[in-house]
């Protein structure tokens, strides 16, 4: 299954030396302070909806370049729902208990079982269905620092970014280096970039985001073609 493309949307702390001697309109002296604000933002928030856009960039010599898009919507306690317009029809979709990831051109559904009591060689449970437990998460695997002395910095959108610039703490494969793009007013996370060793690069972008919106839960229940050929627990090995 083409999974990998999937599981980068979900999506999610050892400081760096703050370093004071950057100007800039707001009173932050440390990346920490940013960090501190993007986690109580995800932990207020309940629900929100938006706009996404993956773009993924593969290989050195011949580069491939593979594009996502669609609209996502998350609700507490860790319902999402991401339906992609392009592959049209793709879908991911959870209802705290339960991953589907489908796939429209092969007809293959992916049903992930996220109440598995399997956990990793630190001892932690594999899956950790909560918005904040994932951003605690990213934040605790990699050291973190402004990347540049000028922050906030001004987007092309005209909209002001804080930068992040996060390096993974023990090379353990996946994404070994990530750059954080921070809404400087509310603090969401607009932009992700990550990068792995092979030089592979990953680019996650959210638009038009609405929070809090009322969300019925049905939409976070999927229910299966009778021709659709299922793939159970395909996020986890039989030696996790």
């Amino acid at each position: 299954m083409r999974t990998k493309s999937f599981v980068v949307v979900v999506g999610v702390a050892m400081f760096f030396p703050a370093n004071p001697a950057f100007s800039q309109d707001h009173n932050w002296n440390s990346p920490s302070e940013v960090v501190k604000k993007i986690r109580k933002k995800f932990v207020n928030l309940k629900a929100y909806t938006a706009n996404f856009h993956i773009t993924t960039t593969t290989g050195i010599r011949r580069k491939s370049t593979k594009n996502l898009k669609g609209k996502c919507t998350y609700k507490k306690p860790g319902m999402i729902r991401y339906q992609f317009s392009q592959p049209a029809g793709d879908l991911i979709v959870s209802n705290g208990k339960t991953l589907w990831i489908y796939i429209k051109r092969k007809d293959v559904v992916g049903k992930q079982d996220l109440t598995l009591k399997k956990k990793k060689k630190s001892g932690k449970p594999i899956f950790q269905v909560s918005s904040s437990a994932g951003l605690n998460r990213l934040f605790r695997k990699y050291h973190y620092k402004f990347n540049s002395t000028k922050q906030p910095q001004k987007g092309k959108d005209g909209k002001s970014y804080f930068v992040l610039a996060l390096e993974q703490r023990e090379k353990i494969g996946g994404f070994e280096h990530m750059t954080l793009y921070v809404d400087a007013k509310t603090y969401l996370i607009h932009k992700t970039i990550a990068k792995d060793s092979l030089g592979n690069k990953t680019t996650l972008e959210f638009s038009n985001m609405r929070l809090n919106p009322d969300i019925e839960d049905g939409i976070f229940k999927y229910q299966i073609s009778g021709s659709s050929k299922i793939v159970n627990n395909p996020l986890v090995s039989d030696n996790q």
